[in-house]
């Protein structure tokens, strides 16, 4: 968050507002992961997401995630890291819970294939 007041931070989940959309971004408010890292969660106006849609899917950039009290999702999702994008903090409404640990290696894993780095982390 800017202003240096620390609001969320990576790992969390959080409502946010992804309207207006072109093309096939993911569209509407939707549970984002939070992914960037908390400096600049801190101190920057934009933060990156990537949206958690409804389902599994067994795409090399998605990781699935299922329902707990922790990360407060209501039903099987998949984080989808082709959609990653940075969002204004004002898109950023409500804390919805805080993703499992379990999921940081997937979720890296997931991003370096998306983004070509994977050959960097064979």
């Amino acid at each position: 968050m800017p202003d240096g007041i620390l609001t969320y931070q990576r790992g969390e989940i959080w409502w946010v507002d992804l309207q207006p959309v072109v093309g096939h971004e993911a569209d509407k408010k939707r549970p984002c992961l939070i992914l960037q890292n908390d400096i600049g969660n801190k101190n920057g106006p934009t933060t990156i997401v990537a949206p958690l849609l409804p389902g599994t899917k067994t795409y090399p950039f998605v990781v699935n995630v299922t329902p707990t009290e922790q990360n407060g999702l209501d039903k099987e999702r998949h984080i989808n890291l082709s959609q990653m994008r940075a969002v204004d903090a004002q898109r950023i409404k409500k804390q919805q819970g805080v993703l499992e640990e379990i999921y940081w290696p997937e979720i890296e894993q997931a991003v370096c294939i998306e983004l070509g780095f994977s050959a960097v982390f064979n």
